[in-house]
């Protein structure tokens, strides 16, 4: 009994003694061998029931299968995985989209001077992450990208232009104007062609209803980028009126309003010399033209007209928007529309914050978030009960 329990529990150790013991305790320890080495028993010795190479056919299956298992979870885990990381990281060497708050390195491929303040600033991306440009979020919204001011590590948003034709699919292009006290909009004025800029974005501002049928749209200076979004959007699938108000005729060189002749004041001090060389050999401005051929993509098949309109306003001819200019444009509309055919109805006011609060009222900020606020300015005195007014 002295040797069984030893055997169990102190094999290599009691072997020498064992050997040394007598011929019937030998044999006794002999039996306990099998259990703790890794030996084939005695021929002839039956140890269970199952044929050896059944006994080796039924561990191999057991080693497969606790094999399977585990194999099949590490692929279910690394294909979704792999997947994400080439989407995400872009593993495979090519752009990756970066995310909706993560800032993105871009070139500053060129600027074309629009004024004498303003400028179209075209990027393209600098490394190899990019923002998403078609993300179906935005697929009809009004869209915005920040810029970051290094320096001070504050961003602004910029409305982004709209494709044209020729135009690379990656590339950013934006509608800037370098503002006084702008920190953003002078940082990236005074930056040179060749520059690194980082963006991030896309940001939906506003998302056009699919079921609208007629927008007029308040357009105050670089206010025009949004409504080029807009035009561009709708295709002609909606009757768009465009009233863009600038402060001087630098910025809309050529421009010919749709509905009404708009005389300048013989008596207004300003002069227009610098501009009257140009739009007397037909010259066009870069914005004016986006707005020409907006209009013939917007044209009605067969007709020689389009449902894109556009009127202009020059301060310093004298010519300023007037709320009866837009009461006049909102009632033309409700008188030419097709009360029969169901759709929304929206009036859009885009500009600098003076121009928005003077004609709808300032933006709120509610629970860290900027909201539409309530309806003021001149706006809110004229009858829009069947008119959504939005704030840009």
């Amino acid at each position: 009994m002295f040797l069984n329990l030893r055997c169990l529990s102190h094999a290599p150790r009691t072997l020498p003694r064992v050997l040394k013991a007598s011929p019937a305790s030998f044999a006794r320890f002999s039996q306990c061998i099998p259990r703790f080495q890794d030996e084939k028993p005695p021929s002839g010795t039956v140890t269970n029931d199952v044929p050896e190479k059944e006994q080796q056919n039924g561990s191999k299956s057991k080693r497969r299968s606790g094999f399977v298992f585990p194999a099949l979870g590490f692929f279910a885990l690394t294909i979704p995985l792999g997947w994400y990381l080439k989407e995400r990281y872009a593993v495979d060497g090519g752009v990756r989209l970066a995310g909706p708050q993560e800032f993105a390195k871009y070139t500053l491929v060129g600027k074309d001077p629009v004024s004498s303040t303003c400028a179209i600033f075209r990027l393209m991306p600098a490394g190899n992450v990019a923002i998403d440009l078609d993300d179906p979020d935005c697929e009809r919204a009004i869209t915005s990208v920040q810029f970051k001011q290094p320096q001070l590590q504050i961003a602004r948003a910029y409305t982004c232009l709209p494709q044209q034709q020729g135009q690379h699919m990656d590339e950013l292009r934006f509608l800037i104007r370098r503002e006084q006290k702008g920190e953003v909009s002078n940082f990236l004025h005074r930056s040179p062609a060749g520059a690194e800029i980082e963006a991030r974005g896309l940001h939906a501002e506003y998302i056009i209803p699919k079921d609208v049928k007629s927008i007029v749209f308040l357009a105050g200076g670089t206010g025009i980028a949004p409504a080029l979004q807009v035009a561009d959007i709708l295709e002609g699938q909606a009757d768009m009126h465009i009233l863009w108000a600038n402060r001087k005729r630098e910025d809309c060189i050529g421009g010919q309003s749709d509905t009404k002749r708009i005389q300048s004041l013989s008596w207004w001090p300003f002069s227009r010399s610098s501009v009257d060389e140009k739009e007397a050999n037909g010259e066009k401005g870069a914005l004016v033209s986006m707005l020409e051929d907006l209009k013939k993509q917007a044209g009605i098949p067969h007709a020689r007209s389009s449902r894109l309109l556009v009127d202009y306003y020059v301060d310093d001819e004298g010519t300023l928007m007037k709320p009866q200019d837009v009461t006049e444009t909102v009632r033309r509309i409700s008188k030419q529309e097709n009360n029969t055919v169901p759709g929304r109805k929206v009036l859009i006011v885009s500009g600098p914050d003076g121009f928005v609060n003077y004609w709808a009222g300032p933006k709120q900020w509610i629970g860290g978030r900027e909201v539409q606020g309530p309806l003021k300015g001149v706006l809110s005195a004229m009858d829009l009960d069947d008119w959504e007014v939005v704030k840009l």
